[in-house]
């Protein structure tokens, strides 16, 4: 029995050319499901920008808020109409004496001490 050897099975040598075969078909299907048009790195870039496009539409909608507040403060308070015409266009009441008070300039020979 020492010098006998055993037949190779004739099971064995198709299997190897199936096995590569399923090992090919497995590696195409990951790099499939990594790039692509439906790629699990398209998946997380469209994540991310819905995250992106969802704060932006968050600060949009609280500046819309602030807009709306502002616009209904217009239309009912006269106090606040006139603090902008007041404060934006320089308007006085009639009657009313105005104060400017005008920095006075520096004297040429002095130095400015800090």
């Amino acid at each position: 029995m020492r010098g006998m050897v055993a037949p190779p099975t004739p099971n064995r040598t198709p299997f190897r050319p199936r096995l590569k075969l399923a090992v090919l078909l497995l590696l195409a299907l990951v790099l499939a499901s990594l790039v692509g048009n439906r790629g699990l790195i398209r998946l997380y870039r469209m994540h991310q920008a819905k995250a992106s496009f969802e704060r932006e539409n968050a600060q949009l909608t609280a500046n819309n808020a602030a807009l709306a507040e502002e616009v209904r403060a217009l239309r009912t308070d006269p106090g606040r109409v006139e603090a902008i015409a007041r404060e934006e266009l320089g308007l006085v009441k009639p009657g009313e004496l105005v104060y400017e008070f005008r920095a006075a300039p520096r004297p040429s020979g002095l130095q400015d001490v800090r």
